[in-house]
């Protein structure tokens, strides 16, 4: 017999995103964390809308993995274990990267990004990730007193008139028990986040403003809800100094109180500040340039003459 589900739950799991108006506009994390980088990358891309479509075996492979196991703790958490433990993970990952490279090639205008070989590769390392996640089920997916409140929540909060911020949240659980939600933001790596990755406040933020945004939207305790990122690692130490090493998830609970949680706030509002006018449209004008070697290596306008950059 499936378990009640409390208010709290049913509320997160019947959230539906709003449509935004004609004349309303969003931002995401991925913009602010883009403009906190470098804001001259982030006009090009967002106010000129410059930036090429660039697919890669990296974002394809990330998809197809939180979808398979966002899947897979569905059943899990809605139906019974027995069933989750019954679905052949290895054979959904496959299909679900087959299915997505194919949406990535077709935006690439039909052109390979791609091989087998490398393909097989990442697929493998998801395997393992997967084999690993389902051995320590217990450890990171508690059943008891928990439910899965939503996946991919919606959040569109209004931070400015006709100006809104959109994300959607990976996974939430509610614990009955303690009264207190869990916001989970899943992310994959080659071999995890070094110190440099988790003091880079900026980065780090992602959570920090689910935390309130979610807290706003859903009119929760804010001091109830916990934040984590949930990395997997694709590549783990044959022999590891250290056990942590070993493990295929790197779980990193950034402190999300009060402070850090309005610094991440005052810097959001300083770049909407830059960015946008009172209306909420885009300010045409000449923005900062940041050029670093980790900035400009990989980045998709290094040759472009608009940015010329020099360090």
């Amino acid at each position: 017999m499936p378990k009640k589900v409390p208010p709290k739950v049913k509320q997160v799991l019947e959230a539906k995103g709003r449509r935004l108006k004609e004349d309303e506009k969003n931002i995401s994390f991925s913009q602010f964390y883009m403009y906190s980088q470098c804001p001259h990358k982030w006009y090009l891309t967002y106010v000129r809308n410059l930036s090429p479509y660039q697919p890669s075996i990296y974002t394809t492979f990330g998809t197809a993995l939180h979808e398979t196991i966002q899947e897979w703790l569905e059943v899990m958490y809605t139906k019974t274990a027995r069933e989750a433990e019954e679905i052949d993970l290895h054979a959904l990952l496959r299909e679900r990267m087959i299915k997505t490279y194919k949406k990535e090639k077709y935006k690439n205008g039909h052109e390979h990004f791609s091989n087998d070989t490398e393909m097989n590769s990442f697929l493998e390392d998801g395997i393992q990730i997967l084999d690993y996640l389902k051995k320590k089920r217990n450890v990171y997916f508690p059943i008891k007193g928990t439910y899965l409140a939503g996946i991919e929540v919606p959040i569109l909060y209004p931070i400015q008139e006709n100006l809104f911020f959109k994300g959607f949240i990976d996974l939430v659980f509610y614990n009955k028990n303690t009264d207190r939600f869990r916001i989970v933001d899943i992310k994959t790596s080659t071999s995890g986040w070094n110190n440099y990755a988790k003091k880079d406040t900026d980065k780090i933020s992602q959570v920090l403003l689910y935390k309130e945004y979610f807290a706003k939207q859903f009119d929760t305790d804010v001091e109830k809800i916990d934040v984590e990122y949930f990395i997997v690692k694709r590549k783990v130490p044959a022999d590891p100094e250290f056990p942590s090493m070993g493990r295929r998830v790197q779980e990193f609970k950034p402190t999300a109180g009060k402070i850090n949680r309005g610094r991440a706030l005052k810097k959001i509002g300083e770049f909407i500040k830059e960015g946008f006018d009172s209306s909420g449209q885009f300010i045409d004008k000449v923005y900062q340039k940041k050029p670093s070697k980790s900035n400009c290596r990989f980045c998709v306008f290094k040759d472009n003459p608009l940015c010329n950059p020099s360090f």
